[in-house]
């Protein structure tokens, strides 16, 4: 028999099987009817389904954040750079690296980023977790504002500045722990960048982190500036909004008769004192007059923790306005190590 003919009974026996099987089977009683619905108001429209959410997007709100946006730091892609792509530097320096982070949980990303993007809104912002604003309040669709847990201490320490703060300070803290005794009394800095790294401006607020040399040290999360305010009633207010930049306008609801940020004078103390430490460094053969860096070497323990406050509070950029009497402390105690 051809090869046709046994497809051809093959395919007719499929066909009688399949009307076969459906020949038995039998439908039911049908089903009592449903409730029906509240009838509409006729001539009246509903209400419409975009109405919140065009509280929010819409063109003319879309533009003035853009127009923010590209006065701050971060649009400014610098802080991309080499390490936008690198495995334990993206999770803070690029879009795909800080997305890829909130997935996995991880302080790295899975391989090198070959062409990473600056920081921009979907970097920050997801996916919303409520639509119900009226009676739970807007969430941005931030992408986390879970507690942080903090790299410099491998996780086991973690800080809760509650809210939309927490995604702030998941960047926005050290990397490197203050230096420990290597054993015999010093350590060795290997690198002018040897430091805290860039950024620890939530553990400033908390308080906590700085080599602790000496005593006089505040309880950690006692500053007002964690207590009674957020990173984002003072970088995201109404007058500056998506820049990040502070405007004295931020500060005048506590400080009524402010007219700059060296209120009680933090900002002057703060300075001179990092100018005095300075001095103290150059006098002890650990700084580059010339290159204005600090020269690696092995030195004393409590030089070398006088030096991570420098770094730390340098780079903490707010000249002792996130926690005055913390970084005050870490100053004047380590200028005392050089005495």
């Amino acid at each position: 028999m051809k090869k046709s003919n046994l497809l051809f009974l093959a395919s007719a026996l499929l066909i009688m099987l399949a009307l076969a099987v459906s020949s038995c089977t039998k439908e039911g009683p049908a089903g009592a009817d449903g409730t029906d619905g509240v009838n509409g108001t006729d001539g009246t429209d509903g209400v419409d389904g975009n109405v919140v959410c065009m509280t929010c997007h819409n063109l003319e709100n879309k533009a003035t954040k853009e127009m923010q946006y590209a006065q701050s730091g971060h649009a400014a892609g610098a802080v991309v750079g080499y390490a936008g792509g690198r495995q334990n530097c993206a999770r803070c320096h690029s879009n795909e690296g800080f997305i890829e982070t909130q997935f996995t949980g991880m302080d790295t990303t899975a391989a090198e980023i070959p062409i990473p993007t600056p920081i921009g809104c979907v970097t920050c912002h997801d996916f919303h977790d409520t639509f119900d604003f009226e009676n739970e309040g807007p969430d941005y669709a931030l992408r986390t504002t879970k507690p942080v847990d903090l790299i410099m201490y491998d996780g086991e320490v973690t800080l809760d500045f509650g809210g939309p703060s927490n995604l702030c300070a998941t960047c926005h803290q050290p990397r490197t722990a203050s230096p420990e005794d290597d054993g015999s009394g010093n350590f060795t800095i290997t690198s002018t960048y040897w430091g805290s790294h860039h950024g620890p401006q939530s553990t400033s607020i908390e308080g906590i982190g700085g080599y602790e040399v000496g005593t006089g040290y505040p309880t950690p999360g006692s500053t007002t500036h964690k207590t009674e305010v957020t990173c984002i009633g003072c970088h995201m207010h109404e007058s500056t909004g998506h820049t990040w930049n502070v405007d004295v306008a931020a500060c005048t609801s506590c400080h009524s008769d402010a007219t700059d940020f060296n209120i009680n004078g933090v900002q002057t103390d703060v300075q001179n004192m990092m100018a005095e430490l300075k001095t103290k460094f150059i006098a002890a053969g650990m700084w580059d007059e010339t290159e204005d860096k600090i020269v690696p070497g092995t030195y004393p323990i409590d030089h070398v923790g006088a030096y991570y406050n420098y770094a730390w509070i340098l780079d903490d950029r707010s000249d002792g306005v996130h926690n005055a009497a913390y970084i005050k402390t870490l100053l004047t105690n380590s200028i005392a190590v050089f005495n």
